[in-house]
């Protein structure tokens, strides 16, 4: 969306959070040592613009673990008994021998999928509920595995991380209402690539996605992956949002309301694809679509989002933004981007 030369050096400097920093030393000690070293500024240049992303090389290299790589297996199985410079040094010397390990993958796309985001969702949807929406479509846009595709199914704000079927979303302005949420009559997910949850290359790639350093989150994607077994059927339609959102509202049956979805993926579109897509959605909200998104505003200056009455509690959350049906997107908040917290606002009337 820029005209800037592409820094590859300082893409792997904003790519962690400082909160996500502070609990993750082995992948911020990663993320370092690849901005300073060569090779990890080359292969990510190598990427194709839109996915010129560091967490890309990361998941390429946790992949590599996941395939039995004599090298990095055995560094990524037991990530905690080394210093995490020690760690970073090893991977990246790795990384040097093999640049193939990382630049095979290049063509893939990060679809972490987190299902955290589906307790954002929940509390979001909960309040729509509550103002009288009782029956909805749900379409996720950039559904990868279509894990955020079933928000009414998961358990949320238990405060058990121990149980992998749980999603723990910590409430810090106490206004996320409990309760049940919209009846989902349809379910479709729209991807470039989106993933098999019968397939176990994809499988794998979804955890090479996963961050090595929580062991909770690979445990909570497997118990999901057999749940899902049992849970209702979804569509999945692959190729661009901006040429299949119409697609799919139209495919919905009039006996409830389409809700637009999506979290950390406009970021990805160029600034003339958000403002096209920005532009197909509000047209379905002028028809009675509700549009819900988690993004950066700054990372989507095509969505226009609107201004926040209050500041991000934490730093790298995403803002909550709503446009209900026949209205215009307002501000309900921020959440961390994998739905760890949400600071929900009491949204206008």
């Amino acid at each position: 969306m820029s005209e800037e030369p592409f820094d590859a050096a300082a893409a792997y400097r904003w790519s962690l959070s400082a909160e996500d920093r502070a609990r993750l030393p082995y992948y911020d000690g990663l993320v370092n040592a690849l901005s300073k070293a060569e090779i990890g500024r080359t292969l990510l240049e190598e990427a194709r613009p839109e996915q010129r992303n560091p967490m890309l090389v990361l998941a390429a290299l946790h992949y590599g673990a996941l395939c039995a790589d004599p090298v990095l297996a055995p560094l990524y199985d037991a990530i905690d008994e080394l210093a995490p410079e020690e760690f970073a040094s090893r991977v990246v010397s790795r990384l040097e021998e093999r640049p193939d390990l990382v630049r095979r993958q290049l063509h893939r796309v990060t679809q972490t999928n987190e299902p955290g985001r589906s307790a954002v969702l929940a509390a979001v949807l909960g309040e729509l509920k509550a103002r009288g929406v009782d029956d909805i479509h749900l379409i996720d846009i950039g559904t990868s595995m279509g894990l955020n595709l079933y928000p009414d199914h998961y358990r949320v704000n238990v405060q058990d991380p121990s149980d992998p079927s749980v999603l723990v979303m910590h409430d810090l302005n106490g206004n996320v209402r409990s309760g049940a949420l919209p009846i989902v009559h349809q379910r479709i997910g729209i991807d470039l690539n989106p993933l098999d949850p019968e397939q176990p290359d994809d499988v794998r790639w979804l955890e090479a996605c996963l961050w090595p350093e929580e062991p909770h989150r690979n445990a909570r994607f497997r118990s999901i992956l057999e749940q899902m077994k049992q849970w209702p059927p979804a569509t999945r339609l692959k190729g661009p949002a901006v040429e299949l959102i119409d697609e799919a509202v139209s495919s919905c049956s009039s006996n409830a309301t389409p809700v637009i979805f999506h979290s950390w993926v406009a970021a990805y579109f160029t600034l003339a694809e958000q403002r096209e897509f920005r532009g197909r959605v509000m047209r379905h909200a002028a028809a009675g679509a509700i549009w819900i998104y988690f993004e950066h505003p700054s990372s989507v200056p095509g969505l226009d989002p609107p201004p926040s009455v209050t500041a991000p509690p934490r730093k790298g959350g995403s803002q909550i933004v709503v446009s209900e049906a026949g209205a215009e997107p307002a501000s309900w908040g921020w959440a961390h981007p994998h739905g760890r917290w949400i600071a929900l606002t009491a949204p206008p009337d």
